[in-house]
Parts: structure tokens; C-alpha cells; sequence
């Protein structure tokens, strides 16, 4: 797991506002390392795991605004992480990536309120796009960010 500062936390630019949290999971530390550099230069802050369970645990603590998971992991895969989610009081969207989806786990995750899949290898610009659009939609973020002063 990588250290990171949730809220309303120093903004490069010098200002105080509101960095938005995101959750990677994904097994394989290259791509957590590459989704991580990536986002973390979009003004995010980032917590990575290897594992959905170890996510889960941390999000029984802690929150975040985004989960980008890998669909297969050992253990619990993404889409059961994102069920859990869905049953809990968990409201932050979810995207998944995977280099095994089938038309069958497409559609169970659509039917989660998963709000995008990538199939890996991926563009990082359109999961950027994907990232930016579930931020905007998400009600928890809008409230957060129209709380913390600019």
C-alpha cells in the first residue's frame, strides 16, 4: 500500500483545495505502479493494494472517492469487491480493467453500477477521461469539493 492524504490536502499550484482519493487494486505491481504516476499527476491521491480483501479492510476505515480494480485478483476478485461495495454504505464508483473480461462479466458489472471496464492493455487517456467523468458524477465528491475553501 502507498501512503496517501485523504481531503482537503496542499494542491501543487500552492492552493487548499479538494484532491480527490482513489483506491488501484490490482495484483500485478507494474500496472498498479503505472495507474498510480499517472493519476497521482492528475492532482490525486492514491492508495494501492494488491488485493481486494486488504482494499476492503482499509475502506471498513477510511474512505475514497474512486476504486480502480483489477477484475482477476487472488482471493476476492474486483467484481465481488465491487458487490460488496454496492451492499455496503459504499457509494463511490467503480472502475474495473482486466485482460479476461467476457461478454457475461461485462454485463454483471454494468448490472453493480460498475461505471466503466478496460480491457488491459489499456489507453491511459481514456481511463483518465473515465476517472474525470465518475469524479464529476459522484454526489460524494461534489459535496466534499463545495466544502473546501479554494
Amino acid at each position: 500500500m502507498t501512503a496517501a492524504v485523504q481531503g482537503s490536502v496542499p494542491h501543487p499550484d500552492g492552493g487548499n483545495r479538494f484532491m480527490p482519493h482513489i483506491l488501484i487494486v490490482d495484483d500485478e505491481p507494474g500496472t498498479s505502479w503505472a495507474l498510480a504516476e499517472g493519476l497521482t499527476d492528475d492532482g490525486h491521491t492514491i492508495d494501492t493494494f494488491a488485493s481486494a480483501e486488504e482494499a476492503w479492510a482499509w475502506l471498513q476505515k477510511s474512505q475514497s472517492d474512486l476504486v480502480i480494480s483489477d477484475l482477476r485478483l487472488p482471493g476476492m476478485s474486483g467484481l465481488d469487491l465491487a458487490r460488496k461495495l454496492r451492499r455496503g454504505r459504499h457509494a463511490q464508483p467503480v472502475i474495473l480493467v482486466t485482460a479476461y473480461g467476457t461478454p457475461e462479466t461485462l454485463r454483471e458489472a454494468r448490472s453493480l453500477g460498475v461505471t466503466d471496464c478496460f480491457a488491459k492493455p489499456f489507453a491511459m487517456d481514456g481511463l483518465r477521461r473515465s476517472v474525470t467523468r465518475a469524479l464529476e458524477a459522484s454526489v460524494d465528491v461534489r459535496r466534499r469539493r463545495t466544502r473546501t475553501p479554494r
